[in-house]
């Protein structure tokens, strides 16, 4: 047999009858056929029943009226009954009775009973009058007089015979059911009765709402429900039963009113009053249970239950329950519970309360008390559903569903437990899925559960709820057209031709929006469309080709649409078994004792990636061991391995027919392969004989011999697109459609959790659940969705690399995120209007005003493209005709810039607007635009240069005259740049300045900024003053042109500020008359006039800290050369220099002086100074070589010292770098022209000419040897741990070239190695200060090592004392004490002999050899001298700590450690070289002055409060010291700047002498204030 070969099939596989197919047209009776159904009638006899005691009312009602309504008690027999009635009324001839039930099962076993009641058994032969269809059987033949059949068959009949010809009565039982399939088969016959007279209609139920029924089937004069009732149907309600069914209450808790009073409510009176027990049961009779009576109502379990008034949960009162009726007498239980979970709780609860009473294996039982426990629901296997009906010895407790509560009768069954709960299945109009939430049961259901008992003796109903309860629940069940999909009911009829949902005269209309949810599913896959101008109601649909097809199908539309997509993918047949296996039941069962087991043997069929595949796994499986073994051989397999035979052969059978109903609509389909015997017998030799099977099954679906997996589930997807799901790893869940979240149901194959999958069916319990679950790629979904995909598109964004706009696209079907962010090209989207795009249309758009329609896509993208591309340049085309343009923009905006005026430039949407009126419309990206270009540009290459006129469209602007380009200080030309953009850090000037340079830049001049700025910088002058100094001198703006012009003229020498002020005309007769004597510039022209007059005008004040200020640096010298030239030709040369010199501040507070008579102070000026705009003062840039910014500010001099050790790092660079060229220029000089004369002098190391070193003041070069011995070798001027002097002169400076500035810097030796070993480096430094003084201490420590004296020289002049005070000093040995004693002695002395010219000129070695001599020559008693003050001071230091230690008390503590920090920091380590020799003469002094302090307070506690006084007024003091230090330190090294510090320090010292020992006398006058003064000078020359 061939893989593909087919299992044959089998006689032991015999069915009763063919299998159903599509229902055969309707062809009548020949008058044959009717005289043999004539003759067929039997005898027909009645039982003794309540029903038979009613059948001539029930007979007369049945011929006078065409609908009757029976409503008859459980057990009245009205199923049975009824249909003989008919007979014998002579109905069933001319058309066969059709009796309905809502199950195959009760339609079998009541065909059955009819049939023996009739002495007959159920078939087709002829002579058989009673036969039944279901799904698969037919048992209907020519003489069939009674025909049962599900409402599921009647409805299918109805597609082939509308007028339903072949029946002439039809019973609809258990119609209080209200399936979707009995409302749609009660609406159309209420519309087909009055095309059909004959037919007769009889509507039958224990519980059915008679009144609703009634009013539905009678007549009417219009359309039924919306004109009037004319006569109702007839109702008869059959009452009565058997045995009587007794109602107890027993709730969970107890309910209230607790007691029977005149203040219940009125149902609770009904029902519990003791003296009205009839009235209660003729309430339960009104339903049709008049035999269903009710317990003594004195019972206090009726209102407090089990738990006497204690809430207990439902395991324990069932357990109760058992108890109670356990004592009542034999007889079967039935338990209703709402699903399997709660089966198996009650289950075991019932086991642990019974115990030993409750065996588990009751074939061992022995003891007849013992009582069974049986489950019973839907998905039992057969065989345990068998054992219900089997009989036995032993009391049985049956756990049921609601499936035991209509029409399937559990034999045996006395006794009833009823918790009043079912699981409802209602569909979600929020989540669109089908629910089975657990609600609570109607008055209906609780009747109909009760009737389930008394049927072979009295029975009992317990009722685990009140009876309060019960009255307030409603009367009859929800139709389920009420709470399920519609999809299958408005695709039949729109097939069938009937209309809108809404229209049809369903006897309760279904809402509206279950009719617009089950259209919705219908249009998502393909059944309808919407017609044009449609409304969303159904009449504005129509049926689709696929919606035909469908139609024709019997199964769920989704499953017929996936086995039409099934067909277009070439997998039709592999559909056709996944959706026949949807139609059934599964049929793996799961036994309860077995379920590790049932389990394990399903694995071996398990997909990891899809139950749908696990479907072929299985059918290929059994097909294998069905052709393999023998038909008795099968069944035992598939009971051993948990497989439902009789649900297998349904599976099989529903494929057979839809393989039969597909052919009729165009799908062909051949029987699914199987792995041949060979395969099976492969893998068996490969990994073992068990389970090779289905080892072999599983193969062959994942082989290459089947059908691509991929297409299987793409076609099963078209019918799933709303049962779709996306992992979240935050929720650990699924999410679903409509916001759904599910978890897929354990008992799936699927191995991890994937990212996207697809289900089947969402059912609703504890939670969400997936079944049958597959995984997909969420990229099939999108063009099976097509329509019913939205797609949201972000606010489109350029794409510079791309040259075209785009938008972000997030495509979502029914709101799950199938596409998160996806590029999308915007132009592609055409003729889409931005509406349908969120925040498509800039605030900005130059075509937003003048579109009169909405812009489209298409448009948008255009403008994009203008703006972005064209316009900004962001794109990666270069252009020549975008440099140009750049270029004329750039001069454009340095005007701008420049002249700092707003708008000068023309904006953006200018323009936009000129590409806009040469591009074409079709132009929408860079590929367009290098077409269209690629032509245009050969004819008119400057076609898109941006003329003048439209770049400055009011004008060209200011002329650059007053914005130079560079700042000219001395040589250096340092480079301006300008920016216009308030609040940034470069807003204004900017001075770029390389760090090379950064030494010789100073900031003075740069107060006045540029001509340019003059006039706005006078202008925020003035409003930065003061508002008492602002005002007087308002408006500002013309203030400030007065003021600049003024300025101007003594800036260029026309006015001489030594000249007296001229004498103001006299004002015409004119002017006075128009001049207002109280204004406030005449009260200012009398001032002025007195002034003169008076000679009370003030005189000029020297602004702060301008007493020293040398000559500015301005821009002046970049200015146009007319101006430059006028300054030089000015005939008052003297006046103009004067007036250059001068600051801002200077002239700024004269001009208010001299024209207004408004005298500045200083405290206005910093206040000006404070609130000045950042703009209005230059700002420092610093970069490296490379141009990158090392620092920026404001403050030029905290720059310099932040980056004062990248300056000399940049400085030793240019020089070295200078230094090598010039060794390199001068060896070639030297091999092409000789050896250069003395004093040559290359280019990049600037040196004068002369024998001697030039004074310090007289410039800052070389002498040419110098210069001759630097060229020999650049590691001279960088050199480290010197001994002696270098052998090649030092150059008091070197110049280089670097960034195109010419670049000084400063060689000098510099202090290394320790007081016992001093040594020498040489450095090149970029301060020239620093350089000096760093000079000094290199010169001291060479001159030390050459000179110093041992220390056994130096000690034995000592005396003893001098001995003894001098071991009590902090240095750590003698010889430590006399090498800081020679290095204090050499600096003194070379301070002293180094000339007018400084040891700064101390340049060469010989230089060096005669100061060391001369110092040699003084040395020594310079040592000595030094040691005998060092003495002296060690004297007062051991005064100072004899009062030390008298002052040992906690009131001194505070004083003592102020007086041991001062001592500190006069004597420490190394104190006699860092104090200069002048201040270690006045040491003992200060030391002593501590110890007079001492002293005086140890004499009184007022002296301590003195003394703490003193020291309040002394933290002032240390404070403003600490600030001004800390200023320094950000600041770069000023000699002149450190020397004052040095002498404020020692002016404290004197200032501590005169607070608190007065009486040793000062050096000089002291005291706080002069203190203060000192500090205050020292901060503003800072």
């Amino acid at each position: 047999m061939s893989s593909s070969q087919q299992p044959r099939r089998r006689r032991s596989h015999s069915r009763r009858g063919r299998p159903a197919h599509a229902p055969a047209p309707f062809r009548p009776f020949t008058p044959e056929q009717l005289a043999a159904r004539a003759a067929a009638l039997p005898v027909i006899s009645f039982p003794d029943l309540p029903v038979s005691a009613r059948r001539e009312e029930i007979a007369q009602a049945i011929r006078e009226h065409q609908v009757v309504i029976i409503s008859g008690e459980t057990g009245s027999g009205k199923t049975t009954q009824i249909p003989k009635i008919c007979l014998e009324l002579g109905r069933g001839i001319a058309g066969m009775i059709g009796h309905t039930q809502p199950r195959r099962i009760a339609a079998r076993s009541v065909a059955e009973r009819i049939a023996s009641e009739l002495g007959q058994k159920v078939g087709k032969q002829a002579g058989e009058v009673v036969g039944y269809q279901v799904r698969f059987t037919d048992e209907v033949g020519p003489t069939t007089l009674v025909k049962l059949m599900t409402d599921g068959i009647l409805l299918a009949e109805i597609q082939s015979d509308p007028m339903l010809r072949r029946y002439d009565t039809l019973i609809i039982d258990e119609a209080h059911e209200r399936s979707l399939n009995i409302d749609f088969i009660l609406g159309y016959l209420a519309r087909l009765l009055p095309m059909r007279p004959d037919l007769k209609v009889i509507i039958t139920s224990a519980t059915i709402d008679s009144d609703r029924f009634a009013q539905h089937f009678g007549s009417w004069d219009g359309p039924i429900g919306e004109s009037t009732l004319l006569r109702p149907a007839p109702v008869i309600e059959v009452s009565g039963r058997t045995f009587p069914v007794e109602i107890r209450y027993r709730p969970l808790a107890a309910d209230a009113p607790t007691s029977y009073s005149s203040t219940s409510g009125k149902d609770t009176n009904a029902l519990l009053s003791p003296t009205a027990s009839a009235t209660g049961e003729e309430i339960l009779a009104g339903s049709g249970v008049e035999q269903l009576v009710l317990e003594d109502a004195d019972d206090p379990l009726a209102v407090e239950g089990y738990g006497a008034g204690v809430e207990i949960d439902l395991e324990t009162a069932i357990c109760h329950a058992v108890d109670e009726l356990c004592t009542e007498g034999p007889g079967d239980i039935l338990v209703f519970l709402p699903g399997e979970r709660d089966i198996r709780d009650v289950e075991q609860a019932l086991h642990d309360h019974l115990g030993n009473r409750a065996p588990r294996d009751m074939s061992r039982s022995k003891n007849p008390a013992d009582i069974e426990i049986l489950p019973l629901f839907a998905r039992l296997s057969s065989a345990e559903q068998h054992r219900i009906f089997e009989a036995h010895s032993h009391r049985r407790v049956v756990l049921a569903t609601n499936v035991a509560e209509t029409s399937l009768t559990v034999p045996g069954i006395r006794y009833v437990i009823d918790p009043g709960l079912a699981r409802i299945s209602r569909y979600s109009n929020k989540t669109k899925v089908q629910r089975l939430p657990i609600e609570e049961v109607s008055q209906a259901s609780a009747n109909q559960r009760s009737g389930r008992c008394g049927r072979v003796a009295d029975g009992i109903a317990i009722r685990l709820y009140s009876a309060e309860n019960y009255a307030s629940r409603p009367p009859f069940t929800e139709p389920e057209i009420l709470r399920t999909s519609l999809a299958s009911v408005i695709l039949q009829m729109s097939a069938l031709g009937l209309g809108d949902v809404a229209s049809f005269p369903f006897v309760d209309a279904p809402d509206s929006r279950a009719i617009r949810d089950g259209i919705n599913l219908l249009v998502e896959i393909g059944a309808l469309r919407a017609l044009e101008n449609s409304s969303s109601s159904q009449s504005g649909f129509e049926l689709t080709p696929i919606g035909r097809d469908l139609a024709r199908l019997p199964i769920d539309p989704r499953l017929g649409r996936m086995l039409l997509a099934g067909k277009d993918a070439g997998c039709a047949s592999e559909i056709l078994i996944i959706v026949a296996a949807l139609s059934i039941q599964d049929v793996r069962e799961r036994p309860l004792d077995h379920q590790e087991s049932a389990d394990t043997a399903h694995a071996r069929f398990t997909d990891p990636h899809s139950d749908f595949l696990t479907y072929l796994n299985l059918w290929r499986y059994l097909h294998i061991q069905q052709r393999d073994l023998s038909g008795t051989a099968f069944r035992r397999m598939c009971r051993a391995e948990f497989i439902h035979y009789l649900r297998f052969r349904e599976w099989r059978d529903i494929a057979h027919q839809l393989r039969d109903m597909a052919r009729t609509i165009g799908i062909h389909t051949e029987p699914l392969g199987i792995p041949s015997a060979e395969d099976v017998v492969n893998e068996a030799s490969r990994a073992g004989i068990a389970d090779a099977a289905a080892r072999a099954a599983v193969s062959y679906t994942r082989s290459t011999s089947a059908v691509d997996t991929d297409d299987i589930h793409r076609s099963i997807l078209v019918g799933l697109l709303s049962s779709l799901g996306a992992w979240d790893p935050v929720t650990r869940d699924y999410t679903g459609s409509r916001g759904t979240h599910f978890t897929i149901w354990p008992g799936s194959g699927i191995t991890g959790h994937p990212d996207w999958v697809m289900t089947a069916e969402l059912v609703e319990t504890s939670r969400l659940f997936a079944r049958t679950v597959a995984r997909i790629r969420p990229e099939w979904v999108e063009p099976l969705a097509k329509d019913l995909l939205t797609r949201v598109y972000s606010e489109p964004t350029w794409n510079s690399s791309r040259g075209a706009a785009y938008v972000q696209e997030k495509v979502m079907l029914y709101g799950l995120t199938l596409i998160a962010d996806r590029p999308v090209l915007l132009g592609r989207l055409g003729a889409t209007p931005l509406g349908s795009i969120r925040g498509a249309m800039p605030s900005d758009s130059p075509f937003a005003a003048a579109l009169s329609t909405p812009v489209t896509a298409a448009e948008l993208a255009r403008e994009m493209f203008i703006r972005h591309a064209l316009v900004q340049g962001q794109w990666r085309e270069r252009h020549a005709f975008q440099r140009r343009n750049d270029e004329a923009i750039e001069r454009a905006r340095e005007t701008e810039r420049r002249s700092r005026t707003h708008g000068l430039v023309a904006d953006e949407m200018a323009l936009e607007r000129f590409f806009d009126d040469i591009l074409p419309a079709s132009i929408i990206s860079t590929g367009h635009f290098n077409r269209w270009w690629k032509d245009k540009k050969r004819t008119d290459p400057k076609l898109l240069d941006y003329p003048p006129e439209l770049l400055l469209p009011r004008g060209l602007g200011q002329t650059g005259d007053g914005f130079p380009d560079h700042w000219a200080q001395g040589e250096l030309r340092l480079p301006l740049s300008y920016e216009f953009h308030p609040g940034s850090p470069r807003d204004g000037v900017s001075m770029s300045i390389p760090i090379e340079a950064l030494g010789r830049v100073s900031d003075e001049g740069t107060d006045w900024l540029v001509p340019g700025m003059r006039e706005e910088l006078i202008t925020e002058a003035i409003r930065a003053l003061p508002k008492a100094k602002r005002r007087l001198l308002a408006p500002a703006p013309e203030v400030a042109k007065t003021v600049a012009a003024w300025i101007e003229d003594v800036r260029r020498g026309r006015v001489d500020l030594n000249a007296p002020a001229p004498k103001k005309a006299q004002p015409t007769q004119q002017q006075a008359q128009e001049e207002d004597p109280a204004s406030l510039s005449a009260a200012l022209g009398r001032l002025a006039a007195w002034g003169e007059r008076t000679g009370q005008a003030r005189s000029t004040r020297k602004s702060a800290g301008t007493a020293q200020t040398p000559a500015k640096h301005s821009p002046e010298s970049a200015v146009p050369s007319d101006t430059a030239e006028a300054a030089a030709t000015s005939s008052e040369h003297g006046t103009a220099r004067t007036a250059q010199s001068a600051s801002f501040n200077e002239l700024f507070t004269r001009a208010l002086r001299e024209l207004r008579g408004v005298d500045l102070s200083d405290s206005d000026l910093r206040a000006m100074e404070d609130s000045l705009p950042d703009h209005l003062r230059m700002t420092f840039v610093v970069h490296d070589h490379d141009g990158r910014e090392l620092g920026s500010g404001k403050d030029l001099g905290y720059l310099k010292r932040t980056l004062a050790g990248a300056t000399d790092r940049a400085l030793r660079t240019a020089v070295r770098q200078a230094l090598s060229e010039a060794q390199k220029r001068s060896a070639k000089t030297a091999q092409t022209q000789g050896e250069p004369q003395a004093g040559a002098v290359p280019t990049e190391v600037e040196t004068a000419t002369g024998a001697h070193p030039p004074a310090s003041n007289a410039g800052l070069t070389a002498p040419a040897g110098a210069a001759s011995a630097m060229e020999s070798g650049e590691g001279e001027l960088f050199a480290d741990n010197l001994e002696a002097f270098p052998s090649a002169p030092l150059p008091q400076s070197v110049e280089s070239r670097a960034q195109g500035l010419l670049i000084r810097a400063f060689p000098a030796l510099v202090p290394q190695g320790d007081r016992d070993n001093p040594l020498a480096g040489v450095r090149v430094m970029a301060n020239a200060s620093q350089a000096r003084s760093e000079h000094r201490m290199g010169i001291a420590n060479l001159v030390l090592r050459a000179i110093r004296l041992s220390t056994k020289r130096v000690s034995t002049r000592w005396t003893g004392r001098e001995a003894l005070m001098l071991t009590s000093t902090p240095y750590p040995s003698t010889e430590a004490l006399i090498a800081d004693a020679q290095l204090a002695s050499v600096r003194a002395l070379s301070d002293t002999l180094a000339g007018d010219r400084g040891l700064w000129a101390i340049r060469d070695a010989s230089a060096f050899e005669d100061l060391s001599t001369r110092i040699r020559d003084r040395h020594e008693d310079q040592v000595y001298s030094i040691i005998e003050v060092v003495v002296r001071a060690m004297e007062s230091w051991a005064q100072l700590q004899d009062h030390l230690a008298e002052a040992s008390g906690p009131a001194y503590a505070s004083l003592r450690s102020d007086v041991q920090a001062i001592a500190s920091s006069l004597v420490f380590d190394g104190f006699i070289a860092a104090t200069p020799l002048e201040r270690l003469l006045n040491l003992p002094r200060y030391i002593q002055a501590q110890s007079v302090r001492l002293r005086k307070a140890l004499r009184s506690p007022a002296d301590v409060s003195r003394d703490e006084k003193s020291r309040a007024a002394l933290s002032q003091i240390d404070e403003e010291v600490e600030e001004l230090r800390e200023l320094m330190d950000t600041r770069p090294f000023d000699g002149r700047h450190e020397a004052a510090f040095e002498e404020l320090l020692w002016m404290r010292e004197e200032l501590r002498v005169s607070l608190f020992a007065q009486e040793l006398g000062t050096a000089r006058k002291i005291s706080p204030q002069r203190m203060l003064a000192a500090i205050d000078r020292l901060h503003e020359a800072i």
